[in-house]
């Protein structure tokens, strides 16, 4: 037979056995729980009325910037924006030099707020709209680099002298554009 010393230790072996199978099979259990728990997903917030969320917007401004007028042909290339050309539209530096005039500094369709509000054969408009490029090398216009050129609709006599008459003024103004 087994003397006591032994007896112990085959029970006491026994004993932490069913004990590590006992941890084993816990931790099993208790770690599929936790796998089969899903995070939550990363959809936007919605509002409690199924509204789209907000959007933030950053608003710009330019000091003393040089403005200018043009008219353009009837049969002329669209603008820079591919739309067609309408009154209290404006043409805007590109965003580089030289480079692809599609680009444009502000971007097109983006509302700029003159101050004062600018006469455009007659109206006063308290807004414009950036629609084309112009003075692509800023050659005539380097030192300012928000610079812009009003549209006074298509060349004809009265268009062409209203444009001239309002010559290059100096401007400040303002606008919006989405925080990204």
């Amino acid at each position: 037979m087994l003397d006591n010393n032994k007896k112990m230790l085959i029970i006491t072996a026994i004993l932490i056995f069913i004990i590590m199978t006992i941890t084993i099979v816990y931790a099993n259990i208790n770690g599929n729980k936790s796998l089969s728990q899903k995070p939550p997903s990363k959809t936007p917030i919605q509002q409690k009325d199924n509204s789209p969320a907000e959007k933030w917007y950053v608003q710009f401004a330019a000091k003393q910037q040089q403005t200018t007028a043009y008219t353009e042909e009837i049969n002329a290339p669209r603008p820079a924006n591919g739309q067609h050309y309408f009154t209290g539209g404006i043409a805007v530096h590109p965003r580089y030099p030289g480079y692809d005039p599609r680009v444009p500094i502000i971007p097109f369709g983006t509302v700029v707020y003159p101050s004062p509000p600018l006469e455009i054969n007659g109206d006063k408009y308290h807004s414009l709209v950036v629609m084309d490029t112009g003075d692509i090398n800023y050659g005539l216009w380097g030192d300012y680099p928000y610079w812009f050129d009003v549209y006074f609709g298509n060349t004809e006599y009265y268009n062409i002298q209203n444009a001239k008459k309002y010559g290059a003024k100096k401007h400040d103004y303002y606008w919006y554009e989405e925080w990204k």
